[in-house]
């Protein structure tokens, strides 16, 4: 005798099947033409020799950027895809040892002003670093200090930890501050850094779906302060 899947489950291994289907025509299908355009500009540089005139150089040298950028567009539109659906490890975590992991991945220059102790709880561990990881790099890509510093405080209250981490860097203007969480959205021109302004939007995705909220707003170093709260106890989320 046959059975017949359950709905809900029928509708979740289609939302499965559709969802490889997306990440398979991101990360292959997209990605091929734009790295056959990036080759056929450098072959097409080959072929002119030394002669290039500084116009086409010029012109050259954008096609490959623009492509190199849109290659990074399609990582990251993948990255926000795959947001709640990989890491999902659920393991007890010492966010000391996360930052201290996050250290060596900053610039030597930036300094870390860190509370005398930091929560130790279950949970999703690879998720909660991730969102740690980009708001810092974040704070560490948008400063006009030779030697920025990031400030990390946090509370717990109604079983839920509220996590800060502030810069001191040139901050946002007020209107950018919902703006800043939006997928590919950057407050400075993306010619004038090397983002995508993908990192917070992938933040916010994972916060929302563990349960806890996101927002920034300017604080007294005269930066910007990211406010995130993350489930004290696994057992309070949906």
């Amino acid at each position: 005798m046959t059975t017949t899947p359950h709905p809900c489950l029928a509708e979740k291994e289609q939302l499965q099947k559709e969802f490889e289907e997306f990440s398979y025509i991101v990360s292959h299908d997209l990605k091929a033409p734009i790295r056959a355009i990036s080759n056929l500009s450098a072959w097409i540089e080959e072929d002119l020799g030394e002669d290039l005139s500084p116009d086409v150089k010029q012109n050259i040298d954008l096609l490959r950027n623009r492509t190199a950028r849109l290659e990074r567009m399609i990582e990251a539109l993948l990255q926000f895809s795959r947001a709640t659906r990989t890491d999902m490890e659920i393991v007890p975590v010492s966010v000391s040892e996360l930052i201290d992991e996050l250290r060596d991945e900053l610039p030597e220059n930036v300094g870390l002003n860190l509370p005398e102790e930091l929560p130790e709880f279950i949970t999703y561990k690879l998720k909660l670093k991730q969102v740690l990881r980009n708001i810092m790099q974040n704070a560490v890509t948008f400063t006009d200090k030779n030697q920025p510093c990031i400030f990390v405080a946090w509370y717990q209250q109604d079983g839920m930890i509220t996590f800060s981490i502030a810069d001191d860097g040139q901050g946002i203007p007020e209107d950018a501050y919902e703006k800043i969480f939006s997928l590919f959205y950057t407050v400075s021109p993306k010619d004038a850094l090397d983002t995508v302004g993908a990192g917070l939007a992938i933040s916010k995705k994972i916060v929302q779906f563990v349960g806890g909220s996101i927002r920034a707003e300017a604080n007294q170093h005269g930066g910007t302060t990211v406010h995130f709260s993350w489930p004290s106890s696994i057992q309070t989320l949906n």
